[in-house]
């Protein structure tokens, strides 16, 4: 009979954890936005730019690379930056993204963390960058301009992800 008793307590506590797991939330303060979708109700609103391909991962089974790079002309330089995306379906976080380039530039990374969208136009969007310098141990440089204007083509843009 004990043994009876303790087996139907095993059975319990594997349903009771399969249970809790299932009912589990995910979470996300990202909107996803066509590019073609984008009017001016989103003037003003932070988003992050998402270059070329869809770079959300929730259906990547491959483990492809999607994060895009794109060349931004900054500070005289044709700097280039790769995508830092951490959406994968499950916990999409807009903190988690970001856009950094590739090579050290006068000793520092250029993050953009977010932009800000400040005019549409048929053919491109115009946008505040938000950017941050880190050097190689990561360190913020906040003496560093950290706001500039940027227009980008629509035709680069695949989607924005707007903060909720």
């Amino acid at each position: 009979m004990r043994e009876t008793e303790r087996m139907k307590k095993i059975i319990l506590l594997i349903i009771l954890s399969f249970t809790i797991n299932a009912i589990a939330q995910d979470g996300s303060d990202i909107k996803y936005v066509d590019i073609n979708e984008i009017d001016d109700s989103y003037i003003g609103k932070l988003v992050h730019l998402d270059f070329y391909n869809r770079s959300f991962g929730a259906f990547n089974l491959d483990k492809k690379d999607l994060n895009d790079t794109i060349n931004i002309q900054l500070e005289n330089k044709n700097i280039e930056f790769k995508e830092h995306r951490v959406d994968n379906g499950f916990n999409n976080w807009f903190s988690k993204q970001y856009i950094e380039s590739i090579k050290f530039i006068d000793g520092y990374k250029i993050r953009i963390s977010m932009c800000k969208i400040k005019e549409i136009k048929s053919d491109s969007i115009k946008v505040i960058l938000f950017m941050e310098y880190r050097d190689n141990s990561g360190k913020l440089n906040s003496e560093k301009p950290n706001r500039i204007e940027y227009d980008f083509p629509k035709k680069i843009l695949t989607e924005i992800l707007v903060r909720n």
